[in-house]
């Protein structure tokens, strides 16, 4: 099972500068450059797909234990890059226009299952942030798969035609924070939700139940499938959204974890960075660190990044501090052993996002134990 969630909150935590920066990344994370050869780069890509992507076996990589995270720093890339289980793409810009994939197919997901019209209904996993794509993008996938904080200049489509196949089924899936240059091609999707999206060019395709929060150039609302149109629900505006962190690089190699502000009654995209946090006061956590090494600093008032991995936690972590951010990469996955819940001692107005939760038996995955003014702690897909 997988959440993607957030919490909003306001200013950030203050903790002591006590961590290196920039971090020590383990493997499972890759930092590319523009000056970096592009057939470096796609080799690199590709050795992760090759474990955790494409459709021969269909859905190839579905229950891998590998996890990646792809981080580029400003600058064009002219590479392809595929995203397959567990993977991550992630720009390092302030602004989604300071990473930039000019290439032919650029940053991409395609549907797992090619021998037959179940298409991306098990393209589940991966997600991919804060970057521009010059060509159309094509991300046809289902649940647990989010974009945000991305431009795509041209369509984004959200499911794919086969030659000699035709177009596979697909449910569900998220974008959020979006803008869109041509149209959002939804296809065969039979659910989508999108929020905070400019689409220039509207909206084309659907089934069954699509849903449209805070976006311009949303359909109107339409009730029940019917006249070729999708069961559409259009709300004009977000009442309150706080996005999801994000993490940011300097000209001299340093890295930024940006929190974004809450906002109330937003329409469209918006690509502010909020409350900028030194990743001196972040702690880049490793699949082997314990719940107790994990909890000791978030006791300490640190920020924590979880890199790709699978956790093996026999105990709770505890975000123990007002406006503290806990940050997933790659799809990070924490494993409850023996049966135990995963728990957080939620305070107000605090982050936890990206990560994968794994029950270790019949137990319930997770719970949130709540404490303060439970009214201003929020849980978003």
């Amino acid at each position: 099972l997988l959440f993607l969630c957030f919490l909003s909150r306001a200013a950030v935590v203050a903790a002591s500068g006590t961590q290196p920066n920039p971090p020590t990344w383990p493997a499972s994370v890759k930092v590319f450059s523009p000056s970096d050869d592009p057939a470096y780069i796609e080799a690199k890509v590709r050795g992760a797909f090759a474990s955790n992507g494409g459709d021969t076996p269909s859905d190839h990589g579905q229950f891998s234990s590998s996890r990646f995270a792809f981080l580029f720093r400003p600058g064009t890339y002219h590479v392809d890059v595929p995203v397959g289980y567990y993977t991550q793409v992630l720009g390092l810009g302030a602004s989604p226009q300071d990473v930039v994939f000019d290439a032919r197919r650029g940053v991409y997901s395609e549907e797992g299952d090619q021998t037959d019209m179940g298409g991306a209904l098990s393209t589940f996993w991966r997600g991919a942030e804060n970057f521009r794509n010059t060509a159309s993008m094509l991300w046809a996938v289902s649940q647990a798969a989010p974009l945000r904080r991305i431009v795509v200049d041209k369509d984004l489509e959200l499911a794919q035609y086969v030659s000699g196949l035709g177009m596979g089924y697909s449910s569900g899936g998220f974008v959020a924070n979006v803008q869109v240059g041509g149209k959002l091609l939804a296809g065969s999707q039979q659910q989508f939700c999108t929020r905070n999206a400019g689409l220039v060019g509207g909206v084309q395709g659907g089934v069954w139940n699509m849903v449209f929060v805070g976006s311009s150039g949303a359909p109107s609302s339409h009730c029940g499938q019917g006249e070729g149109r999708a069961g559409i629900v259009t709300l004009d505006a977000t009442p309150v959204i706080a996005e999801k962190p994000f993490i940011t690089i300097d000209a001299a190699g340093r890295y930024f974890l940006q929190v974004p502000d809450t906002q109330h009654d937003r329409v469209g995209a918006d690509f502010g960075l909020g409350a900028s946090i030194d990743f001196s006061s972040v702690y880049v956590a490793h699949p082997e660190d314990t719940a107790e090494a994990i909890n000791e600093q978030l006791a300490a008032g640190l920020h924590v990044v979880l890199t790709p991995g699978i956790y093996n936690l026999d105990s709770p972590l505890y975000v123990q501090h007002d406006n503290q951010v806990l940050l997933g990469l790659g799809l990070a996955t924490l494993v409850s052993a023996q049966g135990r819940k995963h728990r957080w001692r939620a305070h107000r107005r605090r982050a936890v996002a990206g990560r994968a939760f794994q029950g270790g038996g019949a137990s319930p995955v997770g719970r949130w134990l709540a404490s303060g003014r439970c009214a201003e702690s929020r849980f978003l897909a």
